[in-house]
């Protein structure tokens, strides 16, 4: 068996929880959430900087190449409290960002699409290291919800699978470099295998 093509989108998918953070301003309070799902940098930048349009308040978004950090400012006296999971997540101490205070966060967008198949041979290993199950990888490229297409090269040899006389089921699954699948919330997926 081998991957000839494949067609799906881009996507990123690096918050697992629902944030939030409140503003509070002349004992008002203006609480918003960020949801879970999928962000880029810069969307994920553009989010924060528009957590409370109620108050027309924006927090500083910037992101530093080529290292991926994203550095959080309050520019104003204005006090902000992000909940626990959400100063955890930009590896702050406290929770309460004051004009003087800053949060950096390094945030890594998946680098690589892996193709996997439960019918691979788990015994046979040519990926150097990396899952026997493995069909195919590329590059991550292009802006959330872009068309991304996979050709293969003439020279990827077929691949020996695991099966019996008769095949039931074939699972193909989309994951990143650390295992996780993506979540593509309905975009369709095309796989061309031989």
């Amino acid at each position: 068996m081998k991957l000839i093509s494949c067609s799906l989108y881009s996507s990123w998918d690096n918050l697992k929880k629902e944030f939030s953070a409140t503003l509070t301003e002349n004992q008002k309070k203006e609480t918003n959430k960020l949801l879970p799902g999928h962000y880029s940098l810069e969307t994920f930048a553009t989010e924060i900087e528009n957590l409370f349009p109620q108050s027309n308040y924006k927090l500083e978004a910037k992101i530093y190449q080529p290292f991926g950090q994203l550095v959080i400012r309050n520019p104003g006296i204005k006090l902000i409290h992000f909940d626990r999971d959400f100063a955890d997540f930009l590896s702050m101490r406290q929770k309460q960002v004051l004009f003087v205070n800053f949060a950096k966060k390094i945030i890594f967008s998946p680098t690589a699409y892996f193709i996997l198949c439960d019918l691979i041979d788990k015994q046979k290993n040519v990926f150097n290291g990396k899952r026997s199950d493995i069909l195919a990888s590329f590059d991550v490229k292009g802006e959330p919800y872009e068309k991304v297409r996979y050709q293969a090269s003439p020279q990827q040899v077929l691949r020996d699978c695991s099966t019996d006389e008769f095949i039931n089921s074939i699972t193909i699954s989309v994951k990143d470099e650390n295992g996780e699948l993506f979540d593509f919330k309905g975009f369709p997926l095309l796989f061309e295998l031989e």
